[in-house]
């Protein structure tokens, strides 16, 4: 079993950044890649490695990154909000994909968010090699995420809710306050 790992250059601007790369198998074997994109945005790789029984099973190669910001990638925390838009991780998902010399030929898997940016890179930007998509525990639609968490939101102590929307409205979610609300509620209601 083949494992390549390495960072692509990643330009921005007159900025370069390092995206982390994994690839398990040959993507010049002749058998369409596919492309995992996770979580987050933040939350690195790591969660996918499961995946790897695509080419264990029916020798699909797998190609796994680290988005900008997260995991083994460039980490840039002094960035401003304004930075991270779905643009610039669909310039950096092109970017993977071509480095790796997959462009033509590929498929993608998107997990939460990764599903979120795998539907809008394909509703965009309208990629020919773009053979398939699987989405994974993805929203279709933030009206009906926003509907979803207004029903779970109330199911926490109060203690929590209060923090939540307090920080929620201050916009103070570095907070250690919401960050505890918070995992209170990823524990409950995502990560079971």
């Amino acid at each position: 079993m083949s494992t390549t790992t390495g960072t692509l250059d990643f330009v921005v601007g007159d900025e370069t950044f390092k995206t982390w790369y994994k690839v398990l198998g040959d993507l010049k074997s002749g058998v369409r890649p596919v492309v995992l994109l996770h979580g987050g945005p933040g939350i690195p790789h790591h969660g996918l490695l499961g995946h790897d029984e695509l080419y264990k099973r029916h020798k699909i190669p797998i190609v796994w990154y680290d988005q900008v910001g997260c995991g083994a990638s460039t980490h840039l925390p002094d960035k401003p909000a304004s930075f991270w838009t779905p643009e610039l991780f669909m310039d950096e998902l092109e970017n993977v994909l071509a480095k790796l010399g997959i462009a033509d030929d590929y498929d993608l898997l998107g997990h939460s968010w990764g599903g979120m940016l795998a539907a809008q890179f394909a509703a965009t930007r309208h990629p020919t090699g773009l053979k398939r998509i699987v989405l994974t525990n993805t929203p279709a639609a933030m009206r009906l995420w926003d509907e979803s968490n207004a029903i779970l939101l109330p199911q926490m102590p109060q203690e929590a809710q209060d923090a939540i929307r307090k920080h929620e409205e201050d916009g103070t979610i570095d907070d250690p306050e919401y960050k505890a609300a918070m995992h209170q509620y990823y524990t409950k209601h995502v990560c079971r």
